[in-house]
Parts: structure tokens; sequence; C-alpha cells
């Protein structure tokens, strides 16, 4: 068999082939064994144990030498594949046996990281849970692999995973939004296409009744739950209270920003399978999540902190029009290129900056791009000692 891509699991799904009996060829498409120094450790080690069962390329291979041929949904190649997150189901199935029925997985544009925590904050008074989000590293669907052969399975009762390519087999799935169609596999397939065709691996599914409606969606599906997230009823920004099917949900003061309705609701309607919706109310009252959009207040000012590898355009102009309208003040904004595969468009996002009138402060290296399209002040690293005013800091950065 053929396995693609180094950078989203290829190893680690060479490995667990390799250990069923299989022979594995390897074609590290974006050649990171010659630029990390770990996945070159990772594949010595393979190779040692393996030998010449175990085979690492870096040209283009002959397709047609292999009867199986497994590669993330968004790689680049013209053939038939498996994708990543329909191998990881099968060795799931191989290995673990029913291990999917404790799974509740999360993929989608945005909001996954919020709705993966808010699931595990709610679940967790109540059952073992076992949580593994962006928070915490990689989201490819191999890392789940890598993860269950480190724990005793029998210990947890609900293992709560975000993916980034897609749905593992899980018993509870959903897609939070596609907020953007945008192209993947240079150009040969888009995420709508990534994202609903792995919903088949979910025994029971969610999805936004916004993404059916915008792309004219057609999903056959057993067992499938569509959330419409127009029926929450907004009665205070902040402390953040809504209305759910006369149901009255609040958070505290420590959290911040009107797109956690949206992913509360899927953690609403994932959970009440498992617990009493009155629990669930209580415990959105002391949930908290760090940097995606935290509050708290400085001597006497406040500071909306959103810090996240992943900001894309639309999260960031509503991140500021959901600041601006509570609290007015500065914005931070800027971080680093190269944190995450989708790089941000430093010229789409001044055109959203241009909509704001208000002070702009740029961070790092992207701040220091933005220079070139918008008047601001630039600073190289934020401090949060030394805000001046309420503030708002959106920062594209690795988490700690």
């Amino acid at each position: 068999m053929l396995i693609v891509d180094v950078n989203h699991g290829a190893l680690q799904l060479a490995e667990e082939y390799l250990n069923l009996g299989y022979n594995v060829d390897v074609w590290d498409i974006y050649q990171k064994i010659k630029k990390s120094e770990d996945f070159k450790i990772k594949y010595q080690n393979l190779k040692e144990k393996f030998g010449n069962r175990l085979n690492l390329f870096f040209e283009n291979p002959d397709f047609e030498k292999y009867d199986k041929i497994i590669a993330p949904i968004h790689c680049p190649i013209d053939v038939n594949f498996i994708p990543f997150t329909d191998a990881v189901s099968e060795i799931l199935e191989e290995k673990f046996g029913n291990v999917h029925k404790k799974i509740i997985n999360i993929t989608g544009v945005k909001g996954k990281t919020t709705t993966t925590t808010l699931i595990n904050h709610i679940l967790k008074e109540k059952y073992s849970t076992y949580l593994h989000n962006s928070n915490f590293g990689s989201i490819a669907p191999p890392t789940i692999l890598k993860i269950l052969n480190n724990l005793d399975v029998d210990k947890y009762d609900f293992f709560i995973f975000e993916t980034s390519l897609g749905l593992i087999k899980c018993k509870y799935g959903a897609i939070t939004n596609v907020l953007e169609n945008y192209k993947i596999a240079g150009g040969r397939r888009d995420a709508l296409t990534a994202k609903f065709s792995s919903l088949k691996n979910a025994e029971t599914s969610f999805v936004n009744k916004r993404d059916i409606e915008k792309y004219n969606l057609n999903i056959k599906h057993k067992c499938l739950n569509v959330i419409d997230v127009d029926k929450a009823e907004i009665l205070n920004k902040y402390p953040l209270k809504f209305k759910y099917f006369e149901k009255v949900f609040e958070f505290n003061k420590n959290v911040f920003g009107l797109h956690f309705v949206e992913n509360s609701l899927f953690a609403i309607e994932i959970c009440k399978n498992l617990v009493d919706i009155d629990e669930i109310k209580e415990r959105l009252k002391t949930f908290t999540i760090k940097n995606r959009m935290e509050i708290k207040k400085i001597d006497k000012k406040f500071l909306v902190k959103n810090i996240n590898p992943g900001l894309d355009i639309k999260a960031i102009y509503y991140a500021i029009k959901d600041f601006l309208e509570v609290f007015d003040g500065d914005i931070y904004i800027g971080g680093d290129f190269g944190v995450v595969c989708e790089e941000i468009d430093v010229k789409k996002l001044a055109d959203i900056l241009k909509k704001f009138n208000c002070k702009y402060i740029f961070v790092g290296e992207i701040g220091r791009e933005l220079l070139n399209y918008l008047d601001g002040i630039y600073i190289k690293k934020f401090d949060e000692n030394k805000i001046k005013n309420n503030s708002l800091v959106i920062l594209r950065e690795k988490l700690s």
C-alpha cells in the first residue's frame, strides 16, 4: 500500500498498518522528513523496526502498482484514494472493537476547539472523559490512534476529539460549519466535500442548518440532526445570555463573543443525549476557555484575548464587531505567519480592518505586513500589562 503526506500523519498510519502485517510505502509529498528532525527520527525508528517492509520516497510514485492508496482528503493527487478519516476508522475497529461508541468527534471550519472544550466541560462531572483538541497539539485524524494506543481505553466513558480533515468513526459526530467553501487539494476538491463526505462515519450526526441552506445540500444519513442556530434568541451580549427552544442559557463574565452561542448549540444538542438539560444549563455558567475571546479586567479596563493559530478573516471580522458593540477601545492585531497550513491573506484582512473606525496596534510579522495597507502603531510583541484602554487582542499564534 501507499500512504501519502508525512506532515499529516502518514508515519503514524504506516506504523499501524505495518503492525497489521502490510508492507507500506510512504510518499513524503512535502519533503517534511528532510526539514524536521522529529519526523526524521520517527522514520528511522520505524525503518529499524520493520526493515524492508517500509520504504520512503520523495518523488511522484507510480500509483498503478498499489492496490491501496491512503491520503488526506486535501492531498493534491488525481487518483482514487482512501481518506485518512476512513483509514483511521478502519484501524480503530480492527484494534479497539467498538471504541467508536465512546467517541464524540467534532470537525468543521470554525468552532471546533470551543465546542469540544465545552462538551468536555459539560460531561466530565458525570462521566470519565478524555479531551484532545488543538489546545493539545495536532488534530490530524491519525493522532487519535497515537492517543488511544497510550491510554487504558476501558477507563473512559467518552473520548472527545477535534479533527481537521473530517470525521472518524464515532458515536456522535458534528460539522460545526463550513463558513467558506475554499478550494483544497490544489483546486481539485473543496472544504464542503471534504467535511461532508466523512459524515457517514458518525452513527448520529449533527450539521448546521445554515450550511444546508447556503450550499443547497441534500444529506442522506440514517440519524441526522439539523441544528437551527438562528433559533437562538440573544437576550444579552455581555454577560452572554440566550434563549433556545424556550430554555434560557447563560455564560459567566469570563466568556465573550456571539460565536459562543452557535458553538454551544452543538454542545447542548449532543450532550442532552447524555445528561439532563438543567445540568447543561448549570455547566454553561461555569465554562471558561483560554484565549478564545477570553475576557478579564486589568486596572478597570476590559481585555479580550483571541489567540488562535487558525484565525481567519471572517472570525476576525466578527471578533472586532462584537467587541466594538459592547466595549469600544483599541484593537491589537497580528501574529505570525506559518503557524497553520492555511495562511492568512493580509491584503484581504486589511480590507476588513478598514471597515471599522478604531485604533489599531499591529503586532508581529502579520502586523508589520498590515502597515503596508493601514496606518497604525507597530509593536513586536503584545504585553497585556501595558494596555491603556479597553482592548481586543487578535493574534495568529501557536498556543503555548
